[in-house]
């Protein structure tokens, strides 16, 4: 439910809006943690030093920025208002009239008019009647003017009371402003130092997380340098191998093509032999003429020669890792990938015997 507000145009006051207080929110002084060490305090007193010589603003400019003074009524007051016109344009007061205090007799060149006599008679009744008034007042005076002081001065001595009440009314007052101002900027800078440290914390933190993520990744780089390095070898050997698998199964052939013949080729067939045991019951044919024909397998590491041995070595070995086989098969595993068995292996030497 949104908040009410009160039927009331929103006001500031003219010295915070925008006067010499405007922005001062956005001051962040803490005098009472703050504490300006006294080496700095010479510096700090030339930048302010400093500050108010590069200034153009005069004293009597603050005194534009605080709102007009209202003008005072003196319609009931007259003599106030006339007193005040006169204040304003800066004229003297006039001085005294003493003349009517005086008992002059009227001008020599006037001794014989009547009417000077009788102003100079109505000023001795005046001046008699003033003279009257004075003696009643000292006589007042010193009847009840103990009572009229004494009076006076109880009314001051309140006044004085009073005022001194209000003063120190003031003076708790800016105290207790003081001390809350004080508690306040103790707890904001003991909350500032805490998150300082937490700061310079986790500063330390990722300080130290960046260096373990700098560690790994070297260890990364370094295992996959490494990775690189072991498929090119697995592949320069996978190539190796394949090469000298294909050299020896070539040169096999060719060396077991004219030892055999067809009777040969279906003996083989037909009892699921080797290579090796076809080419030595076969009648008639060159083997006989040119010697026994050479096992595959044998044929094949004479091909690679003794640098490849253990090419044939691993070539023999795969059907144990990939299963036992037995006649046939081992024979065929035993021979080499160019070698067959039964039919199979009988088809390319009837091929090259033809």
């Amino acid at each position: 439910m949104a908040t009410k507000r009160p039927l009331a145009l929103d006001y500031t006051a003219h010295g915070a809006a925008k006067g010499w207080r405007a922005n001062e929110h956005l001051i962040d002084a803490l005098p009472y943690v703050d504490h300006v060490p006294p080496e700095l305090r010479p510096h700090v007193d030339a930048l302010i030093e400093e500050e108010k010589r590069k200034s153009t603003k005069l004293p009597s400019d603050y005194l534009r920025e605080l709102p007009p003074v209202r003008a005072p009524q003196f319609d009931e007051h007259p003599v106030l208002k006339t007193e005040y016109e006169r204040v304003r344009s800066k004229q003297p007061m006039q001085a005294l009239d003493t003349v009517r205090y005086r008992l002059d007799p009227p001008p020599q060149n006037k001794r014989g008019d009547v009417n000077a006599w009788r102003q100079a008679l109505e000023n001795a009744h005046s001046q008699l009647e003033h003279q009257h008034l004075r003696i009643l007042n000292q006589e007042l005076l010193l009847k009840h003017g103990d009572k009229s002081w004494r009076a006076q001065v109880q009314l001051d001595e309140a006044s004085v009371k009073s005022l001194e009440q209000q003063l120190a009314a003031i003076k708790k007052e800016t105290d207790q402003l003081n001390r809350e101002r004080k508690l306040q900027q103790h707890a904001a800078g003991s909350e500032l130092s805490k998150l300082e440290r937490q700061y310079m914390a986790q500063v330390r933190k990722n300080w130290d997380i960046e260096r373990a993520c700098d560690r790994l990744e070297e260890q990364v780089a370094e295992a996959e340098a490494e990775l690189q390095r072991r498929i090119q070898a697995d592949t320069a050997r996978i190539q190796g191998t394949e090469a000298a698998a294909e050299g020896g199964e070539a040169h096999a052939q060719a060396q077991a093509a004219p030892a055999d013949g067809p009777v040969a080729m279906e003996e083989a067939a037909a009892d699921g032999g080797g290579a090796e045991a076809a080419a030595a019951e076969a009648p008639g044919s060159g083997a006989e003429a040119a010697g026994p024909a050479p096992a595959p397998a044998e044929a094949e590491a004479a091909a690679v020669g003794p640098d490849k041995v253990d090419t044939g070595a691993d070539t023999e070995m795969a059907p144990a890792e990939g299963g036992s086989g037995t006649g046939a098969e081992g024979a065929e595993a035993a021979a080499g990938p160019g070698a067959g068995s039964g039919e199979a292996g009988a088809e390319p030497q009837a091929n090259g015997h033809a």
